[in-house]
């Protein structure tokens, strides 16, 4: 039997298209056993960031170390426009740059959490980003092989489906005749075992005021956005060719936390874009401190060939950069850690993920507004929904208890760790 290993880097997309290529290969009498040497090495690449290309040629060639003999197969985005560089590597078998639209999954490899994707391509043309460029036009699945991939997960145990595309607001534009998020949402929320519904990264003008309606009603949908901020500049926005300003922006999350009072907020912020001052870059920090994320992805901006960024001129110095980050990043675990002591003494549904890496004693799951939770070990628990009562923060993540702890004791008490206690960060 030959034996394989994937390596996936970048976005749920790419973690949905592995999972893809994953059970052709297995369908065919490939084995994933992770204790023998595999014959075929699968590396699916990104392309986003420069650091995301490197980080791509060092897994193939850290293969290639590990077994000269086997098949190194590559493919994902970086193989899609920069086959030419990698066809340099000594020891690669073959370039995939076929732009991967799976007819679907049954399972998720190793996650409790299954991502389905919905829809592929981008038509928004950021100036600094690479991705309208390597994936192409929009495009949609249908309603019907959305639902049938989906009752496939559920099948398997999934409580959980994550919709992910590569530009999540644009499903059904492309369709005859055009569907919406919301279509798409409602068909998902009438199949029974499916308990929750979550949105992967969403653009702001995608987030209609129907959207904000069926969150704030709906049962099965998460009350967690992914909404990209970029900058929080105006004249940076434009030039990044962003579709909104900071005013627009703002507006959309009062909003949402007006209707919507326990839903968190995760964002983008890229840091660095040519032209960009100190005044602009404040005027980011305020946005933040404004919107209060429960957490912030932060990238110092990299020139992506064949962008239209990258004939621009202002260069912003590397170590501007880098300290803007650090600063961005303080501000962020301040906002990330006065967002959660609202929650402190409350109780959250909790999707129970598996135990703690390291951890035995310990389990960790998320909640549907996407906290963090651990609490102590239970048999039994993994994939099951529990109420828990949040005690406390360690590390970034919620402690909490279920219903059914011994008299008098919480898990800060039974494995020894600082509580944050109410008020206290």
């Amino acid at each position: 039997m030959k034996r394989i290993k994937f390596f996936t880097l970048g976005c749920k997309a790419n973690q949905y298209d592995t999972q893809s290529i994953r059970e052709r290969f297995l369908s065919k009498g490939f084995s994933e056993n992770s204790t023998t040497l595999p014959d075929y090495f699968l590396i699916n690449t990104c392309t986003v960031t420069s650091g995301a290309d490197q980080k791509s040629r060092n897994i193939i060639r850290k293969c290639i170390s590990l077994n000269p003999k086997a098949k190194i197969i590559v493919t994902g985005c970086l193989a899609e426009k920069d086959s030419r560089s990698l066809a340099d590597i000594k020891g690669i078998s073959l370039i995939v740059k076929k732009s991967f639209f799976p007819e679907g999954i049954s399972s998720f490899s190793q996650h409790t959490r299954a991502f389905l994707k919905i829809q592929d391509g981008c038509s928004n043309f950021c100036t600094y980003c690479k991705v309208a460029l390597v994936r192409g036009k929009e495009r949609s699945k249908s309603i019907n092989q959305v639902i049938n991939e989906a009752k496939k997960l559920v099948a398997c145990g999934y409580q959980e489906i994550v919709l992910t595309g590569i530009c999540l607001g644009a499903y059904g534009r492309d369709l005859s005749p055009k569907k919406n998020l919301i279509d798409i949402i409602k068909a998902l929320e009438k199949i029974d075992g499916l308990a929750r519904i979550r949105l992967s990264s969403i653009e702001a003008g995608d987030v209609s005021a129907g959207l904000i309606k069926h969150l704030a009603n709906s049962k099965k949908l998460c009350r967690h956005l992914h909404i990209p901020i970029q900058s929080g500049d105006n004249h940076i926005l434009k030039l990044m060719n962003r579709k909104y300003t900071r005013d627009k922006y703002l507006n959309l999350i009062s909003g949402l936390k007006r209707n919507i009072p326990q839903i968190s907020i995760t964002t983008d912020c890229l840091v660095g874009f040519p032209g960009e001052t100190e005044k602009n870059f404040k005027n980011t920090l305020d946005l933040i401190k404004k919107i209060k994320p429960l957490k912030v992805h932060i990238f110092p901006y990299s020139s992506r060939p064949g962008t239209k960024a990258a004939g621009f001129k202002e260069y912003v110095n590397p170590e501007i950069i880098k300290n803007r980050c650090v600063r961005l990043e303080k501000l962020a675990r301040e906002c990330r850690n006065n967002f959660m002591r609202k929650f402190i003494g409350k109780e959250v549904d909790v999707l129970i993920e598996g135990n703690l890496k390291d951890s035995p004693n310990t389990l960790e799951g998320v909640a549907d507004n996407y906290l963090p939770v651990r609490l102590a070990f239970k048999p039994g628990l993994k994939n099951k929904i529990i109420r828990v009562r949040i005690e406390g923060i360690v590390d970034g993540s919620f402690i909490g208890v279920d219903f059914t702890p011994k008299q008098g004791q919480t898990l800060g008490q039974s494995a020894g760790w600082p509580c944050i206690k109410r008020g206290r960060a």
